[in-house]
């Protein structure tokens, strides 16, 4: 009888030292920023009772990054990545640690608002240095699609854990404890770094500097990128809808409670999660844009199911749909511009990506808090699935 080897169920990225120090390091990190997300959103609420408030919390989270992020992209393209995260994540720690120490001291909604908006810069310079900084961890550039799917899979993994967690804890101790585990936390995505040996670079500074036109024409050149991008900017712009309301959701629709609220973002997280997992098992990169087409129209129906079911279960059972949905479409996305993309330009690639699924969200989560405010949370939902179907049907006529 053939001995299975269970070295062959091990992705191939995960295999490599360097990936994955950076996957297991980060995925604690990721828990603990889950745990704070989840936890903000639901004192936020608290606080004001406003879905207003809401939208202006992701705003104030995002606008940064919409702003900052090609300059991010340009930073990564120019210095040591490695370095450069050494930096964000030790800022982010200290950005917890005064969460915190507010929340203890009971500080207004506003004190939160200027903490986010912090974060939001941080993360400008973060995440295009983080998502360029996956193909130094890999020996093959084959490995690509799985360790970019692996990176999804343990951030959605991150989604699952940490709300449930967030829940239990904000019930029986409050919400200062979850911005101090997220503190904590940052500890081992740094350790992580410490201990990653990437191979030596040319001189950066000697580097010929790529300018941000050359990112915008291969952009412009690639049909299947500029589709992918146009689709993404939607789901960023009115996709991130039930993720803005869904304090409101659970508690003015579902009349659950804090730990009704973590399971249902759970249950947008196992979606995201199970995504990620498929991606994760595709080895070839080819036919992403039907993928991606496919996951906007997913999530489209999933924000109008949402709206119109008001059932505590139905409404996880569309939430993991939604999550499947919206995080297929980002990650089949960002495999795509990694593929075809040359390294002189990656970071700022990375950058437009994240602009397109970042900077428009946070409009749309304002257009979403007031909206909601005006007409109710259901109208706003069955609008936003509608206008990205149909949005989703004009774009799939390129």
């Amino acid at each position: 009888m053939k001995e299975m080897n269970f070295s062959n169920l091990i992705p191939n990225p995960l295999k490599q030292l360097n990936f994955s120090l950076y996957f297991w390091g980060q995925g604690i990190s990721l828990i603990g920023s889950w745990v704070q997300s989840a936890a903000l959103s639901w004192l936020v609420y608290k606080i004001t009772s406003s879905t207003s408030a809401l939208g202006l919390l992701t705003f104030s989270a995002q606008i940064p990054m919409a702003i900052f992020t090609l300059f991010g992209g340009d930073i990564a393209d120019n210095f040591p990545k490695k370095r450069i995260l050494y930096i964000t994540q030790t800022a982010f720690t200290f950005v917890a640690l005064f969460m915190f120490a507010a929340t203890i001291e009971n500080a207004n909604f506003w004190i939160f608002i200027a903490l986010t908006s912090v974060s939001g810069f941080i993360a400008a310079f973060d995440m295009p240095t983080r998502q360029a900084f996956v193909i130094d961890l890999v020996n093959d550039k084959r490995d690509l699609p799985q360790a970019i799917a692996l990176n999804s899979g343990i951030f959605n993994a991150a989604r699952v854990i940490g709300p449930t967690v967030a829940g239990f804890l904000v019930a029986f101790f409050g919400e200062a404890i979850c911005f101090l585990i997220n503190a904590i936390s940052f500890l081992a995505v740094l350790a992580s770094l410490f201990f990653i040996k990437t191979e030596k670079t040319l001189d950066l500074s000697t580097k010929k500097r790529a300018r941000f036109k050359e990112a915008y024409d291969f952009t412009i050149s690639s049909k299947e990128i500029l589709i992918a991008i146009i689709m993404l900017s939607m789901g960023g712009f009115l996709g991130i809808s039930y993720m803005v309301l869904l304090p409101a959701i659970a508690k003015l629709i579902l009349h659950t409670d804090v730990k009704g609220y973590g399971l249902l973002m759970a249950s947008s997280g196992i979606g995201s999660l199970v995504a990620a997992f498929f991606l994760g098992t595709r080895k070839e990169s080819s036919n992403l844009v039907n993928i991606i087409k496919r996951s906007s129209i997913l999530l489209s129906v999933s924000l109008i199911g949402i709206a119109i079911f008001q059932n505590f279960i139905v409404c996880m059972i569309f939430l993991f749909l939604s999550g499947f949905g919206l995080i297929s479409l980002a990650v089949t996305t960002n495999t795509l511009i990694q593929v075809k993309t040359p390294n002189n330009i990656r970071g700022k690639m990375m950058s437009i990506y994240a602009l397109s699924f970042i900077g428009l969200s946070p409009f749309g989560a304002l257009l979403i808090g007031f909206l909601s405010n005006l007409i109710g949370i259901e109208p706003t939902l069955i609008i936003c699935g509608s206008v990205l179907f149909l949005a989703n049907i004009f774009v799939m006529k390129m």
